[in-house]
């Protein structure tokens, strides 16, 4: 990933140099040379892709030195090293994305997506056609019709490495604020994505529903709803509310548990429990029982009312802290299950063990089945706040890749679960085994 002293300010305005041209040109001569990734060939390629998609963005881009000399015979000899591994027995779908400029965090949040079983089959179905959607809505791209681009060259058969250019420029369009080559957050970007399908999908459909009730795809695929419980310590009055979510944000096992600060490891079912375990609000956070009619101590117990079909759990590793004004990462390992049972941590399990056992009936409660869920997708962070990089392991086929911008390999899972790792994703088990029938590694799908 580029360092934050080498990122541009303006783009060259002058046409590109006669080696850039030789360049390109042998680009398109090896279409094929997936195993081979120069970062002068990417720096050629999304020029001219970003000055000929967004020139009102131009300032934006990366100046490409004008005496920079580009080494035809070195480039022929770095496109004929393949690897040895026929890159073509790999699954439809496992493709290279470029690195546009301190895009790592992109590239990592797209992979997991576009391989997210309810999104990936949206787009491959064509439910949002591209050809039928106006493209300019206002003074905004379709954010849409360019994820379905990508969705469509991602499964399309190409295995050399992609730049999602027309995308990045889409998702600046969506989220001006974020608009810039220094390095984002991917759980924002994360959050921001949807939050753009969902805004555009409102729209086509005229829908003005809450999230919790929203039927764009985007909510379909990874809401969910979380409950709360304030508990008055005097009378045990419990007022009760529900939230959507996409995602749930975990803190770090670090501080209670003894087993952790020994081994340097924090375990993902011990940061569960510390998310869904009832905690004592503090004596200047007095709130008015309903019940004793004035102010009183309470206690907060979240659980999980509704799963979704896919669950994202973002494992809290930045801290900021506003009184010292720092910020720092937490480099924590966290061991993950592949196969994990969320009945434990469900509002029915929380608030049936707080009543000792006795049953209850809750609506919309989780069967078992839909409680059981398989990791499809890892989003690890590594090196420190100010210089890291994001990579995604897949799990395709019972098969682990690690996708690492435009590159693309077969991994252990033991590198898997040694990994950083900052989001984690998983889909319900009997969408998880369906998706993998459905998606055949033989199959190809026409770009639209």
């Amino acid at each position: 990933m580029l360092s934050m002293a080498m990122i541009p300010s303006k783009i060259a305005s002058k046409p590109p140099q006669l080696e850039e041209l030789e360049l390109i040109i042998t680009i398109l001569k090896y279409p094929d040379a997936i195993s081979v990734y120069d970062p002068d060939f990417d720096k050629v390629v999304v020029s001219e892709q970003i000055k000929g998609s967004c020139p009102g963005r131009s300032n934006k881009r990366r100046r490409l030195d004008s005496g920079m000399e580009l080494d035809l015979k070195k480039s022929k000899q770095l496109i004929a090293m393949r690897d040895g591994r026929a890159k073509s027995c790999y699954p439809l779908g496992l493709r290279g994305l470029n690195n546009l400029g301190n895009t790592c965090f992109m590239n990592s949040v797209l992979q997991a997506l576009l391989h997210a079983p309810p999104l990936r089959n949206y787009f491959l179905s064509d439910h949002h056609n591209r050809d039928e959607c106006k493209r300019r809505y206002g003074e905004k791209l379709c954010l849409l019709c360019e994820i379905g681009a990508l969705v469509s060259a991602m499964f399309s058969g190409d295995r050399s490495p992609y730049s999602p250019a027309q995308f990045l420029y889409s998702w600046w369009q969506h989220s001006s604020n974020l608009a810039s080559y220094e390095e984002q957050d991917a759980h924002e970007f994360f959050i921001s994505v949807l939050d753009g399908i969902h805004e555009k999908e409102s729209k086509v459909r005229n829908s003005s529903k809450d999230d919790g009730d929203c039927q764009c795809i985007a909510h379909r695929a990874f809401s969910g709803s979380l409950r709360s419980d304030v508990t008055c310590t005097i009378c045990g009055f419990t007022s009760t509310t529900y939230d959507p979510c996409v995602d749930i944000s975990l803190n770090l096992d670090t501080v209670n548990s003894s087993a952790a600060e020994k081994t340097g490891l924090s375990t993902l079912s011990g940061c569960l429990n510390l998310f869904t375990r009832a905690e004592r609000l503090g004596s200047d956070s007095k709130l008015h029982c309903q019940n004793c009619q004035e102010l009183r101590d309470t206690s907060k117990q979240l659980s999980i009312s509704r799963l979704p079909l896919v669950l994202c759990l973002h494992i809290k590793r930045f801290e900021h802290s506003l009184i010292r004004k720092t910020s720092r990462k937490i480099d924590q390992y966290l061991q993950f299950p592949f196969a994990l049972d969320m009945t434990p941590y469900l509002s029915s399990s929380i608030v049936r063990s707080r009543f000792g056992n006795r049953i209850f009936a809750f609506e919309c409660e989780n069967t078992d089945s839909s409680a059981e869920y398989e990791i499809f997708a890892v989003i690890a962070h590594s090196g420190m706040l100010e210089s890291g990089h994001y990579v995604t392991y897949l799990h395709v086929n019972n098969q682990w890749y690690k996708c690492d911008d435009a590159w693309i390999c077969e991994v252990d899972e033991g590198i898997v679960r040694a990994s950083q790792c900052y989001m984690l994703f998983y889909v319900q088990k009997l969408l998880y085994y369906k998706a993998n029938k459905d998606v055949s590694c033989n199959a190809s799908v026409e770009s639209r």
